[in-house]
């Protein structure tokens, strides 16, 4: 088996206990109740995860090779398990976040739209885009060309993001997403997704290290914007396919 890339070997090592937080939050038998597994295949599974963790060692490199194949396989299994038990909540959050996000959308355009005017250089496709009946297509259509325009103004701010307050896990998965940024910009995928979700993670992270220095400010951060949550979901969007992950529903914060 060929080992996972250095940021994912230190991802896998904050998911396995995040995964484990997930599948106690829902519920053994909840999880055997829509996951595919048996009672006992579930329970087996999930202390032998415990068991795992406990002996882990916090430095990738004292992993040995031929341990790396099981903790890959453990996290696939744990990432079905959660998956299986939150679908329909993924659907609902989806559809909530498209509603959410498009009066910033329509906001987004038409404040690029009136910069262009005064500027004498419209773009046309923005015009109509501004004109067009609302269904729900245009509806994502305006979604996207929000999140292009932001992934401009955001991409000088992450440059800039240290990892200095980090812990040494999340400092290895925030620097490889860094690196991989740069690259993906440079010569740009036919699909923004992942690049739009990294690049967005990686500016909110770093304004919530900086609201974390701040103690007035500290105590406003919504729960589900903790540090972690958001080094777990930059790793998520960038190791998935690596590892063979299914999309996870470990609950990270919607950027």
């Amino acid at each position: 088996m060929q080992l996972p890339s250095g940021g994912a070997q230190h991802y896998i090592l904050m998911l396995i206990p995040t995964l484990l937080r997930e599948i106690e939050e829902l519920g053994l038998p909840h999880i055997i109740r829509t996951s595919g597994f048996s009672e006992r295949e579930v329970t087996t599974l999930y202390f032998e995860f415990v068991s795992i963790k406990r002996v882990l060692p916090a430095d990738p490199e004292r992993i040995a090779p031929e341990i790396w194949e099981h903790l890959l396989y453990c996290v696939q299994v744990m990432s079905a398990m959660v998956n299986a038990a939150s679908l329909s909540e993924l659907v609902q959050a989806r559809e909530q976040a498209i509603r959410k996000f498009l009066p910033h959308a329509r906001k987004a355009i038409e404040t690029e739209y009136r910069e262009q005017c005064r500027e004498g250089a419209v773009d046309l496709r923005l015009a109509g885009m501004l004109r067009e009946k609302t269904s729900p297509e245009h509806s994502r259509e305006l979604c996207m060309e929000a999140i292009r325009l932001e992934r401009e103004q955001r991409l000088e701010s992450v440059r800039a993001l240290s990892t200095s307050l980090l812990g040494h896990h999340s400092a290895h998965v925030v620097e490889a997403a860094k690196a991989w940024v740069v690259r993906e910009n440079a010569d740009p995928p036919e699909d923004f997704g992942a690049l739009d979700l990294v690049i967005r993670l990686l500016d909110l992270l770093k304004l919530v290290l900086a609201l974390e220095g701040d103690s007035n400010a500290k105590a406003a951060i919504p729960g589900d914007f903790s540090v972690d949550n958001i080094v777990l979901g930059i790793g998520n969007a960038l190791y998935r396919k690596e590892l063979g992950l299914q999309s996870s529903l470990v609950r990270f914060p919607h950027p």
